[in-house]
């Protein structure tokens, strides 16, 4: 399937593609038999983390570490709350054997090693598996590093609405590879025209689909089959010309106030426009870059309200590469490129705000963005 994609990071985005894959099954599979009543814990920030969450992180970590062990990771959650919490990390490890008996995870696995047995890249036992998921729990962005978050958009994960499987390589904080899977997002990859992207548009038969870029290469689409991947559809790349009337942009906002981002900035933004507000709500960040890559809307707006608010790496590494490599535009408020080798976060003072929308959207976006934020006072 990836013969003819022999350029760089060819067996990264390979490898990426199929262990993705495992862990999007791995979800869903706690959704459907659960039927969406997941057991949960609470973190500092109370969205809820599910064991799909840790056995996610668990297969992905322990997955990648066999094919790359001197590669770094970083990762959302930590094996605190399982030390912690004995009932609970026994329901991960039951998680993290089903899927390593599971026959589909395995015909899934198998495509990536064809020379090991699947189940050899689960953790062997429950203190292997909370010492794989601590593995990601590195600060240091230099080098090889994969940033993942297992499930991105918990909340809705637990509606069994959108959520992401989102998992990148960065080599001296760039993104080299990003694989994000939609294990619930309805769409037909051979047909891209007039996509919409909702949280109740939702593929409660299949498995959803799984986007992918490699930096210069492009992104591509897949439809996720129980046992294999579908064939690949290149999305193609946008000019900086033509496009929408103003008035016509479709902005992107998470579900409205719960956000501490400046959401009547936003508004007064697509008002400066012409343009209707919100367009599309959608709680997961990374679903967010996948409907802008897919071309499902067209502005996405993170203005703070001031420079001490800051954001998680894992919330936007990858899915950012995915729609740069359509032509996407995303800088800071001050017109800067985000910068992912800062440790977990990023912060505030180094990127102040985010500004994405469509290539031939940017220039005017960013002078209304301006205008508003003069106001100011």
């Amino acid at each position: 399937m990836f013969a003819s994609t022999h350029p760089q990071y060819a067996n990264e985005l390979a490898a990426a593609l199929h262990i993705v894959h495992a862990a999007s099954i791995l979800t869903k599979s706690v959704l459907r038999a659960l039927q969406n009543n997941v057991a949960a814990e609470t973190k500092a920030d109370d969205s809820p983390v599910t064991i799909a969450d840790f056995a996610a992180q668990a297969l992905i970590i322990s997955a990648l570490h066999k094919l790359y062990p001197e590669d770094a990771f970083l990762g959302e959650e930590s094996a605190a709350q399982l030390r912690e919490n004995p009932a609970l990390a026994d329901r991960v490890w039951q998680l993290v054997q089903q899927s390593a008996q599971s026959g589909d995870v395995q015909q899934v696995l198998q495509h990536e090693n064809r020379n090991a047995p699947a189940a050899s890249v689960f953790p062997a036992s429950l203190e292997d598996m909370l010492n794989a998921i601590d593995r990601g729990t590195n600060a240091d962005l230099k080098g090889r590093v994969w940033v993942m978050d297992p499930v991105d958009g918990t909340a809705t994960f637990m509606t069994g609405n959108q959520y992401a499987v989102c998992l990148c390589l960065l080599v001296d904080g760039v993104q080299q590879v990003g694989v994000i899977g939609c294990p619930n997002l309805k769409l037909d990859p051979s047909n891209l025209g007039a996509i919409k992207v909702h949280e109740e548009l939702v593929d409660e038969s299949g498995l959803g689909v799984v986007l992918s870029a490699v930096r210069g290469q492009g992104t591509h689409v897949w439809r996720m089959l129980p046992d294999r991947l579908g064939e690949s559809c290149k999305i193609d790349v946008r000019k900086g010309d033509g496009g929408k009337e103003s008035s016509g942009l479709n902005f992107i906002e998470v579900t409205l106030g719960k956000t501490s981002l400046s959401q009547a900035e936003h508004e007064a933004v697509a008002e400066v426009l012409g343009a209707e507000w919100p367009g599309t709500v959608i709680w997961s960040q990374q679903m967010k870059y996948v409907a802008l890559t897919l071309g499902a809307t067209d502005v996405m707006l993170r203005l703070p309200l001031d420079k001490s608010r800051y954001t998680h790496v894992w919330d936007h590494a990858g899915g950012q590469l995915l729609f740069q490599e359509v032509g996407g535009i995303i800088r800071d408020i001050d017109g800067g490129s985000i910068d992912f080798s800062h440790g977990r976060r990023i912060l505030g003072d180094k990127n102040y705000g985010m500004i994405a929308t469509q290539p031939w959207a940017f220039d005017r976006v960013n002078e209304a963005v301006k205008q508003v934020l003069a106001r100011r006072t």
